[in-house]
């Protein structure tokens, strides 16, 4: 991936994803919670693609299997 896409990337994620996560999602699951719930961090990108108990959150490429998209959806954030 170019550099140039790859800084579009990021700035779209730091822009328009994260501060939804921080909002909605940090308080349960970031490494400064008091419990992280279900075992799934959602601050970093490796925590992302490991997942929790119910598998990984975000799978590249493939929006049917990334969990947080579904969620994000069901509580009508998409």
């Amino acid at each position: 991936v170019k550099p140039a896409v790859k800084r579009q990337r990021l700035d779209f994620f730091e822009s328009k994803i994260r501060p939804v996560l921080v909002k909605h999602c940090y308080e349960c699951h970031a490494a400064d919670s008091k419990t992280i719930r279900g075992r799934l961090r959602v601050d970093s990108r490796r925590g992302l693609l490991k997942g929790g108990e119910t598998g990984p959150a975000v799978v590249p490429g493939d929006l049917k299997k990334s969990l947080l998209i579904s969620a994000l959806k069901h509580d009508g954030f998409g």
